[in-house]
């Protein structure tokens, strides 16, 4: 078979949307007779800065941060033709040491978060912040957040508790049972987002926390669950991690075992790959509970971030990310549309067709 129009097919395809990004691809398509649909695609990892939110870090000197506006969002979201975005909040978190203070500033956030999304109808979602540490002021916003506000889901960093700013437990500690109990029984979703660590702030000179703590918080934290048994416990919680898992990927040998050798793109083994791992904490295995997380493309856009999620993980459980206000979203669109790792029809699983599985609402 003459396999030269696949691959000049591929060239069109990635010579446009490094030209124009994913919406110029689809316009082609469009002006060529094939579709009218406008694509869609949908930011799981976009920070809102609630006004209430902003006072508080600035009034505890812990970062100065601009106020965001919607307007701004929708700016950013316009220029990377992002049709929704899923709102979250910047860390480091709003747990001080005032346990009064933490459930205000998490009701705050949610109701700016809420009233964003009455008053742009269909271009945002929202995550529920939780005010950990208190584990029943948490199981009332998840109430609040779900049956009051509709939320997609809840907001919850790689570590909490502890002191002031880092949190020296993880998601997978046992505190949270009761948390996970009745998000198990929504079968809920949980993004996650990574912020420092009590371990480990600032322990190489000049090395700023999203270089280097953030994507080794980020799989410290899904390890935590693994581990804990907290995954396999609780399977209908479904997970979203930050910045495709962060260090995972690194790990996957030192986790997975042998099996790592013998994996292929979407997560399936090819054959002579020995048994599984398994433990009475994963009776099923590491990879297993790997492959039903859910991880977003931020900050990974290119041939090893995503390539190794890609051979990790099964298409399904890709989802992309922005992170705005931090990263211009149109430039994280076009570096996972260059970076090679999917073809067309991959990217519109990434860009959208995967969170509609996730979350219905957003089906088409």
């Amino acid at each position: 078979m003459d396999a030269s129009p696949l691959f000049a097919s591929r060239r069109r395809f990635l010579a446009t949307v490094s030209a124009g990004g994913v919406g110029a691809f689809f316009e082609g398509r469009r002006l060529a007779g094939q579709s009218a649909a406008k694509p869609r695609l949908i930011n799981v990892h976009h920070h809102l800065t609630a006004p209430a939110y902003v006072k508080f870090l600035v009034d505890n000197k812990v970062r100065e941060f601009p106020i965001k506006s919607a307007a701004e969002s929708l700016e950013d979201m316009d220029k990377a033709g992002v049709t929704i975005a899923l709102c979250s909040t910047i860390g480091p978190g709003i747990w001080m040491g005032n346990g009064a203070e933490t459930r205000r500033l998490a009701r705050e956030i949610n109701d700016y978060a809420a009233k964003v999304v009455s008053d742009y109808p269909g271009r945002f979602g929202m995550f529920t912040m939780l005010p950990l540490p208190d584990i029943d002021a948490s199981l009332k916003e998840v109430e609040y957040g779900f049956d009051k506000l509709k939320s997609d889901g809840v907001y919850m960093y790689t570590n909490w508790g502890g002191k002031a700013l880092y949190g020296d437990k993880y998601l997978g500690d046992p505190a949270l049972a009761p948390v996970y109990e009745e998000l198990n029984r929504r079968k809920a979703v949980v993004y996650t987002h990574p912020k420092d660590a009590a371990c480990c702030e600032g322990i190489i000179p000049g090395v700023g926390s999203g270089t280097i703590e953030y994507p080794i918080d980020t799989a410290r934290s899904i390890i935590s669950l693994l581990y804990s048994g907290t995954a396999a416990k609780y399977p209908d919680v479904r997970f979203i991690f930050s910045h495709g898992g962060g260090a995972l990927t690194g790990m996957i040998g030192r986790i997975a075992g042998a099996s790592a050798t013998y994996l292929q793109d979407g997560g399936t083994l090819r054959a002579g790959a020995p048994a599984p791992r398994t433990s009475p904490a994963m009776p099923k295995g590491p990879l297993y509970e790997l492959q039903r997380f859910y991880y977003d493309t931020s900050s990974a856009v290119n041939p090893v971030g995503v390539g190794g999620l890609r051979k990790m993980v099964p298409l399904s459980q890709i989802l992309f990310g922005g992170d705005f206000p931090f990263v211009v979203t149109a430039e994280q669109v076009k570096l996972l549309n260059e970076c090679g790792v999917f073809n067309a029809k991959e990217l519109q699983a990434v860009y959208s067709e995967n969170v509609g599985r996730l979350l219905p609402r957003y089906r088409v």
